[in-house]
């Protein structure tokens, strides 16, 4: 192990447990494990895994990311989507590495890009996501 590579510990991934349900957007620069239900828009700066027995539904884009359940949306990874052999991909997927092991299901479209694009990608849907309509405070009387 190089002297500078960072380790995530266990309190350093957020977690969504099975039996939880979330609906809306999740913005993270850290690891994130989905164990439950999300329905909505999830952008990390780092690792997704969806647990085998999470749902996902909606959009996401990270650095990496391992299916091992249900993901129904598209998906947008800096390096390397790993569908493992018990997951579901159905939605569009932009990346710059796919590996489906043998069993994983997978429809929809594929499209392998660069980190250019990548970022490209990143930037028009952070204003999507992360910008919350602006409120105008009434003038006091």
């Amino acid at each position: 192990m190089a002297k500078n590579e960072f380790v995530p510990q266990v309190n350093d991934v957020n977690r969504i447990s099975a039996g939880t349900e979330i609906k809306g957007t999740l913005n993270s620069s850290g690891d994130i494990r989905i164990d439950g239900a999300f329905d909505g828009k999830l952008s990390t700066g780092g690792k997704l895994v969806i647990g085998e027995s999470a749902k996902f539904k909606g959009e996401i884009i990270c650095k990496s990311c391992d299916v091992w359940g249900h993901l129904e949306g598209n998906i947008v990874v800096k390096e390397l989507l790993g569908l493992k052999r018990a997951g579901y991909i159905k939605g569009d997927v932009l990346c710059q590495k796919l590996i489906i092991e043998e069993g994983g299901n997978f429809n929809g479209t594929c499209k392998m890009i660069t980190d250019s694009e990548f970022e490209k990608k990143k930037i028009d849907t952070k204003a999507e996501v992360v910008d919350p309509p602006k409120v105008e405070k009434e003038k006091e009387k």
